[in-house]
């Protein structure tokens, strides 16, 4: 097997599964149908076009940076001035999640990866409203989907990792990454609640969106991922004394730069 993982980050996402009429709900980690889709418009294929490539694909994610849940309370009118209906639409905001695609068919996650580096159409985390924040970075493992979320290196956000890193109140164990999994079809699962989620893509086309139930299980014991940060030091330290080499390749430390400007308007007052 191949698995292709994935880093999705940007300032909101938004991963619907449910989401009725005037308000539209986000799940807490991605969504399979919403990858496949994102997958599909880098690819340039149509809304009206089979997904059957996509058969067969094993999907799973892991929440390296939860974020926190955002309501936005949306009003608007029509062309011709009347009232829109009133709305509640929920979002993920600074969340970092590494999502991964297991197939038998390295040469066609292989192509997934390629096209996610050159999309032929914009590709967005779950809305239009949500682009990514950067190119999505994409790595191949010929390990299981379960070994390759629980093995790679933390993808959190630089300041994040530096802050559960030197927070140990917040963060008594450092990092723990919740890991949520699609089983094998026919498996039977043993450890943890195994629940069904309406997320199976079966056609984008907008005159008959279908999803089918899939089956989700969260793994037992939380990953613990490498952080890709140095160990911040205990003490304050002035930005322009950062080793870049302590900081993954950032000169910045925010906290440093926040101690240093309070610092600054103390000895003016």
């Amino acid at each position: 097997m191949t698995v292709l993982l994935m880093r999705l980050a940007g300032p909101l996402q938004s991963w619907g599964a449910s989401s009725r009429f005037t308000r539209r709900e986000t799940e807490s980690m991605p969504t399979k149908s919403g990858v496949i889709g994102m997958i599909a418009a880098a690819l340039g294929i149509g809304r009206g076009e089979s997904l059957d490539r996509f058969k067969g694909l094993r999907f799973g994610a892991r929440a390296d940076q939860p974020g926190t849940l955002l309501r936005d309370y949306q009003t608007a009118r029509n062309e011709r001035g009347v009232m829109m209906p009133l709305s509640n639409r929920y979002y993920l905001q600074d969340a970092v999640f590494l999502v991964g695609l297991e197939g038998d068919e390295a040469e066609r996650l292989e192509e997934y990866q390629q096209a996610l580096r050159s999309p032929y159409y914009p590709i967005f985390l779950g809305r239009r409203s949500c682009p990514p924040d950067g190119p999505i970075q994409t790595w191949i493992s010929e390990e299981s989907l379960e070994d390759a979320l629980r093995h790679a290196p933390w993808r959190a956000s630089e300041w994040y990792q530096r802050k559960a890193l030197r927070n140990e109140a917040m963060f008594p164990e450092r990092c723990f990454a919740r890991i949520v999994v699609e089983p094998r079809a026919g498996e039977q699962v043993e450890d943890g609640f195994v629940d069904a989620l309406a997320d199976e893509p079966v056609s984008f086309d907008p005159r008959r969106r279908e999803w089918r139930p899939r089956r989700i299980v969260r793994l037992p014991g939380d990953a613990k991922p490498e952080p890709t940060v140095g160990e911040p030091s205990a003490a304050p330290v002035s930005p322009t004394a950062v080793d870049a080499t302590e900081t993954g390749g950032s000169v910045f430390d925010d906290d440093a730069i926040f101690n240093a400007v309070a610092d600054a308007e103390g000895a003016e007052s």
